[in-house]
């Protein structure tokens, strides 16, 4: 398969074949890099489903509050999102603009 991004197609990959393109990869003694090239395997696939393999699991991402020059701790409104995150504005803005910020957002 064309591992260049015009030529390529994407495919989707069954427990099973996931687990044979596995056990290719560590029996082929290559790179990740020329392994993936070879196999049309995209390079993060193939990091993600050995970091699956060795059971690691992504650390959660961490957010600290910044908190700006003269701010107030009160909020205006607060919205809290199905997927934990947070958006906090001190004073209503334009209605517009906030549907923006909002679009912006993963969901």
């Amino acid at each position: 398969m064309d591992s260049t991004k015009r030529g390529s197609v994407r495919r989707r990959l069954t427990p099973d074949q996931r687990q044979l393109v596995l056990a290719r990869y560590h029996q082929s003694k290559s790179t990740q890099r020329d392994f993936c090239a070879r196999e049309g395997v995209g390079l993060s696939t193939l990091v993600k489903w050995l970091q699956q393999e060795r059971g690691e699991k992504l650390p959660p991402l961490k957010f600290q509050e910044v908190i700006l020059p003269g701010a107030t701790s009160t909020w205006a409104f607060e919205v809290v999102s199905p997927r934990g995150w947070v958006v906090r504005c001190q004073a209503e803005p334009p209605l517009g603009r906030l549907a923006e910020m909002l679009r912006s957002l993963p969901c």
